[in-house]
């Protein structure tokens, strides 16, 4: 049975090798769990933060509910509900936005889960808010506003009536963040009511269009 035996400079070269070695292993390890840490720094901002969640809005059977799209809760919600119909016939009366616009619903709900969802509850009455606390309308537009602690939230809604079911409405919406200027998620469906222009006329501009319109005039 032979023995293979190493010369020195054998010995040398294979230790430098499994040092070599030993410090990839080692260097790789650190960079594994710094890119963990990272990960877990990012997501506890993102709880902190709400990350990319934003909220869902919709009027099931004139109820309005809110619920949150994405993985991370929003906190100290609160906000108002504004009939857009109703800012723009405030608007033709007295010429100016006003700050107080009729049959506005102020709500406040604290933490929004992803896991829950939740009825709209007008913080002053304590009752659920519905689309008939607004003025009687065939069709609504609707702005909520929505602050939390780090964003604000504007979520347009659209409802328009549906034929085939009575008291379920086809509904559109947006929602936009901060001071972007572009929607961060919508909802159109095919059939819902377009204008002149194949758009969703989310803040009757073309009411208020309009009342420019009788304002040059005069």
């Amino acid at each position: 049975m032979k023995i293979l035996l190493l010369n020195p400079a054998s010995i040398v070269l294979l230790g430098s090798a499994i040092a070599i070695i030993g410090s990839f292993i080692a260097a790789y390890g650190g960079y594994l769990t710094s890119q963990q840490n990272e990960k877990d720094s990012q997501r506890l901002l993102a709880s902190l933060t709400g990350g990319d969640s934003y909220p869902l809005i919709i009027s099931s059977g004139g109820e309005f509910s809110i619920s949150i799209r994405g993985e991370y809760p929003l906190h100290e919600v609160q906000g108002k509900i504004v009939d857009v119909a109703s800012l723009r016939e405030s608007q033709e009366e007295f010429g100016f936005m006003r700050d107080t616009v009729p049959y506005t619903q102020f709500f406040e709900i604290g933490t929004l889960s992803p896991a829950y969802g939740f009825h709209l509850i007008n913080r002053n009455t304590n009752r659920p808010i519905n689309v008939n606390q607004f003025k009687l309308r065939k069709c609504y537009r609707f702005i909520i506003s929505l602050y939390t602690r780090h964003h604000t939230f504007s979520f347009r809604l659209a409802l328009e009536p549906n034929d085939k079911q009575k008291g379920v409405w086809h509904m559109a919406w947006q929602v936009y963040r901060d001071d972007e200027k572009e929607p961060i998620a919508d909802s159109i469906p095919e059939d819902f009511p377009l204008n002149s222009n194949s758009e969703v006329d989310f803040l009757l501009m073309s009411w208020l269009e309009e009342i420019n319109a009788n304002n040059e005039v005069k």
